[in-house]
């Protein structure tokens, strides 16, 4: 049930959503008009790292670290300084570098208004790197196995040497046994040093070997057809969700705002009395019962006359006033089609527009208004010549008449109370069009009443006023009959046209 009213409040402010919508709509197709269109080109590298011997978790260290390092390579002054002599450009575009996850995979990204030079700043940046990597990743150190290298042949060609001497003395006569031992620890000493560069020259190379890197071209960049930036689709659908939302957020603050009764049992509750009919909306064409046929409205007047005749037969109901909340509540269309019914269904109806200030009933039945009302409390006319009937025939029609230059004479108790008798003894029913609760005077007619039908119409009401009309209805006790809501909703709230 909560839901159903959440739902009813949605759909009651449906325009608040629509407009909110179609107004992000609008923002973002302003913005994609002032915006250029961005492209996007992709190269993709392949940094394969050379591996001697059993593979370990430092190897795979090793070349995460050096996939990264080419990737802030890529992007540094100097490398964007080679790419800009390169280019035919006045400027580089955006430019960005990233390691494909799980991977030996650096993806270049180029963005620029202009394809073809997307795609060629990634591709030049791609060749950048892979003619200069030795030099960009060392960044022009000394190679430590170049200088063993120098060592290992110094080394060799010291062993050589005391080699020779050692040789030389063992031949030569006479002998000389104690230089021959100092020369032959010399030697074993020269061999150690050679030995020990020799492998550290070794280990080296084989660290090098490790850590150097083979950039290859994986996939080249080609000038993009499609821009990739404003995504259209993208900012249309967001646009769409945030505009939804900020439209349920302001139908919801709307709805707070609102002062007015759009569902019946809020009108219920409001004018604290029970419901006696929930006429449904139709159109202008419909509004009266006689051109109404059998449609939604017509029956359920009917049914409202029925119910009225049985509440008779308890307790003598025959002069009825219906009155509005307020203004435009539809009060005169309800006694006009409630008399119509009372007729059809064989009693003889009289409906007194009693609205002076306002009055409505000779228009809605095309009837002249020359005499009427008026002229019967100013002027003392007989009600016979006052009274009129409908086109139909069924129904007699006291209107207005011309207007009172105090409209409030015609509330005056000693002469509605007459009237009113008057009435009662040439009718079964009298209905009377007051005007509506907000005018004092209908405190003076109500008591000559035997009984009060207060008329609300659903999402024109406002609130105080429903309530100021039911807490006046309730100080008449035993005569205030119930409610009759005008444009209900629910299975009979339909449009008929």
């Amino acid at each position: 049930m909560e839901l159903n009213h959440y739902l009813s409040i949605l759909w009651r402010r449906k325009w608040v959503l629509v407009v909110t919508v179609v107004s992000a709509f609008v923002a973002i197709a302003i913005g994609h008009s002032r915006m250029a269109p961005v492209y996007t080109a992709t190269t993709t590298l392949r940094v394969a790292t050379s591996v001697i011997g059993v593979q370990t978790s430092a190897v795979y260290t090793n070349a995460e670290l050096l996939r990264n390092t080419y990737v802030e390579i890529a992007t540094s002054r100097p490398v964007m300084d080679e790419l800009l002599a390169r280019l035919d450009s006045n400027e580089v575009p955006d430019i960005r570098a990233e390691v494909i996850p799980t991977t030996e995979l650096i993806r270049i990204t180029a963005q620029s208004p202009d394809p073809k030079l997307a795609a060629q700043a990634s591709n030049t940046l791609a060749e950048i790197l892979i003619e200069q990597s030795d030099q960009l990743y060392m960044g022009g150190s000394i190679d430590s196995g170049d200088v063993l290298a120098v060592q290992v042949e110094e080394a060799k060609v010291a062993l050589d040497k005391m080699r020779k001497e050692y040789e030389a003395l063992i031949v030569q006569t006479p002998a000389a046994p104690d230089q021959i031992t100092v020369t032959g620890q010399l030697l074993q000493e020269k061999q150690r040093t050679y030995e020990s560069l020799l492998r550290q020259h070794e280990q080296a190379r084989y660290r090098e070997a490790i850590e150097s890197s083979m950039i290859t071209l994986v996939e080249s960049a080609i000038p993009p057809t499609v821009p990739t930036e404003p995504r259209v689709a993208f900012n249309y659908t967001l646009g769409a969700l945030l505009g939804l939302i900020g439209g349920i957020i302001l139908a919801f603050i709307f709805e707070n705002l609102d002062t007015r009764l759009h569902d019946t049992s809020a009108i219920e509750s409001a004018s604290n009395t029970s419901l006696l009919a929930r006429l449904p909306k139709t159109g202008k064409g419909h509004l009266i019962l006689s051109h109404n046929g059998s449609t939604p409205l017509a029956e359920t007047v009917r049914h409202l006359a029925a119910q009225i005749q049985w509440m008779d037969r308890e307790s003598p109901r025959r002069v009825l006033l219906l009155a509005g909340s307020e203004p435009g509540q539809g009060a005169s269309t309800a006694a006009v089609n409630l008399s119509m019914a009372l007729a059809e269904q064989g009693q003889n109806v009289v409906v007194v527009d009693y609205n002076l200030r306002h009055p409505h009933l000779h228009e809605m039945l095309n009837l002249p208004n020359e005499h009427g009302l008026s002229d019967v409390l100013a002027e003392g006319m007989d009600l016979k010549k006052a009274i009129q009937k409908s086109p139909a025939g069924s129904l007699s029609v006291l209107t207005s008449g011309p207007g009172l230059a105090a409209p409030s004479l015609a509330f005056d108790s000693a002469r509605a109370e007459k009237l009113i008798n008057t009435l009662r003894q040439q009718f079964d029913y009298i209905l009377l069009d007051a005007p509506a609760l907000t005018v004092a005077d209908v405190a003076s007619l109500a008591p000559y009443t035997d009984g009060l039908i207060l008329v609300v119409r659903r999402s024109h009401a406002q609130r105080d006023a429903v309530e100021s009309a039911g807490n006046f209805m309730a100080r008449f006790e035993g005569k205030y009959l119930g409610l009759i809501v005008n444009e209900a909703e629910g299975r009979f709230a339909q449009t008929y046209i």
